[in-house]
């Protein structure tokens, strides 16, 4: 427990100030040795007061006194079972002085040798005797801070090391660190050879585990304000907590960060038998906490346990199998090394989605949003299907945007969603369900573009086919070639333009040619070869079959009724 430090009043600095309980089931003697002394100039204050020992064990954990002057004798819980419940607790840092009676001499004896530094006889304490045992538990007190600071330099000191050893295996792929930080005589920059360096790295972490603790940002954030500074701040924090976590379960770790979306945590298991159920314990809470923290859900992917961290290459592989296990399943959150993990770390050699892209290219020239929505669930199923990496299915659905988003940016299109930073935000999707997921999120989005210019453009190209027809009436005129006139697919114009005007483009051709011959037969200009020669007819028979399928007479017919009307 640390020490407070307090101004001294002689305005020379600052000193240590050690936090004093005082335990006794009687009010007058507590009240009598809280006054007995100035506390302040012995550079002590007063904590808290308790009346038996189970009252001061609930104060201490708020409190943390240094120093605890206690009774013997009190009622339910005594100072001899205090003292024992205080270094259950790990507590050892805590120095005791006694307060007893004359008949207690042998109950004192055993405080004494449960560490206690001296024992006062109540009717015989003086302020003199007081200050005398306050300054001794104050000396131990002082000689336990800087054997505690020690030990901790030199805990620090390992845990740098291995951290370092670590992060070199990381970032070179190597199983061992031999040639990696060291000089041409074999050893690291503090003159200590490799094969030592490693020797205490293994003694650190006997029989390691290593867990990769990956953080998957997932589909819900995707189109969000969160950036990528927004995501080293989120690692950060969550790797400080998690540090502090790790260490309340195994005590001797080393925790990495890989990249931002990932932690490698290596634990010592030496001497826990159960220690797959501490990691689980772990991982559950650190999956709970950083939800709560920071609304991110994570997974924890584990190796299975070796004899030294030598197998490094080992431990890796076993928690990345894991980690794809996850990927492709999305189950456990805390997941285990078994040989089914084996099975999802083997990926397909190559994963192509090319083969689709005409299609692709038909379904948005037609805006024909049921067949883009059939394509993009087959890539759905492809992926389900294949099996690919992590980084072969992130891939293929980069690809997949940018191929569709090539078609818009021509005509600008504002309800296409265009992210400058597609990798980086699919990058983040965590498991192959949230990659699904956006692949149906971007389905839904890009047809009803579609949709939309399908229902607005109909009526532009019934109207740009009449134009056309009006323009070459006079020629022979095809489906085909008034498709390609107008850049749109045969089968498109067909049905757009029968949607929108209720006929076919065949008839509707058909008619405007027929008003048109009808306009020059009434002129008694030409005659019917020649009527049919001028509106491109093949031939003078098959223009008058049109004809008469179209007005339900002959041209000769026809002729006959108009000279028939204009001498009436």
């Amino acid at each position: 427990m640390d020490a407070r430090v307090n101004p001294d009043k002689t305005g020379k600095g600052k000193r240590q100030m050690y936090r004093v309980m005082i335990v006794d089931d009687e009010p007058l003697i507590l009240a009598g040795i809280a006054s007995l002394l100035d506390w302040n100039e012995y550079g002590c204050e007063i904590s808290g007061k308790a009346a038996n020992g189970q009252q001061a064990l609930k104060l201490m954990e708020e409190q943390k006194p240094d120093i605890v002057i206690t009774d013997i004798k009190m009622p339910g819980m005594d100072g001899i079972g205090f003292m024992k419940a205080v270094k259950e607790r790990g507590w050892d840092d805590v120095i005791f002085i006694l307060l007893t009676n004359l008949e207690e001499f042998s109950l004192a004896r055993q405080a004494l040798s449960l560490g206690a530094v001296e024992y006062l006889v109540k009717m015989e304490l003086t302020e003199e005797k007081l200050a005398d045992s306050l300054r001794l538990a104050m000396e131990r007190r002082e000689m336990k801070r800087k054997a505690e600071a020690a030990v901790t330099a030199v805990t620090v000191s390992r845990e740098d090391a291995v951290r370092e050893h670590i992060e070199r295996l990381l970032a070179d792929g190597r199983t061992s660190s031999v040639g990696s930080g060291a000089d041409d005589r074999g050893r690291n920059g503090d003159g200590c050879s490799e094969e030592a360096q490693e020797e205490e790295n293994d003694s650190y972490l006997r029989r390691p585990v290593l867990a990769i603790i990956s953080f998957n940002y997932g589909y819900e954030g995707f189109f969000s304000d969160f950036t990528r500074e927004d995501q080293k701040k989120v690692i950060s924090f969550a790797e400080n907590i998690i540090g502090q976590m790790v260490k309340g379960y195994f005590d001797h770790s080393c925790l990495v960060r890989r990249e931002l979306n990932s932690l490698v945590l290596v634990m010592s298991t030496d001497g826990i038998e159960d220690y797959r159920e501490q990691i689980r314990s772990l991982g559950e809470k650190i999956i709970s906490v950083v939800k709560d923290y920071f609304e991110v859900s994570v997974s924890v992917a584990v190796s299975s346990r070796k004899e030294s961290l030598g197998e490094f290459g080992s431990l890796l592989y076993e928690a990345m199998s894991a980690t794809n296990h996850y990927f492709y399943h999305s189950l456990d959150p805390v997941v285990f090394y078994s040989e089914e993990c084996e099975t999802s770390a083997r990926h397909t050699g190559s994963f192509h989605i090319g083969f689709l892209k005409k299609d692709l290219s038909q379904a948005v020239a037609l805006n024909d949003s049921g067949r883009l929505e059939e394509i993009l669930d087959q890539v759905a199923s492809l992926l389900r299907e294949h099996n690919p990496s992590r980084q072969q299915a992130v891939n293929a659905c980069a690809n997949l945007y940018f191929f569709l988003s090539s078609f818009f940016e021509d005509e600008e299109e504002p309800d296409f969603p265009y992210e400058v930073n597609i990798m980086e935000k699919l990058g983040r999707l965590g498991t192959l369900g949230q990659i699904i997921q956006w692949i149906n999120w971007f389905k839904e989005a890009v047809s009803r573009i579609l949709e939309r210019r399908r229902d607005t453009r109909v009526d532009k190209i019934a109207e740009m086919v009449r134009e056309y027809v009006m323009e070459h009436y006079k020629e022979r005129i095809t489906l085909g070639q008034a498709a390609e006139a107008l850049n749109i697919s045969q089968g498109y114009l067909s049905t757009a333009f029968k949607k929108q005007s209720g006929e076919s483009f065949t008839n509707y051709v058909s008619a405007i040619k027929i008003e048109k011959a009808k306009e020059l037969i009434a002129s008694h200009q030409y005659m019917m070869y020649e009527v049919s020669d001028l509106l491109g007819f093949d031939t003078p028979f098959y223009f008058s079959k049109v004809f008469k399928k179209v007005t339900g007479m002959s041209p000769k017919e026809y002729e006959a009724q108009c000279l028939k009307e204009k001498k009436l």
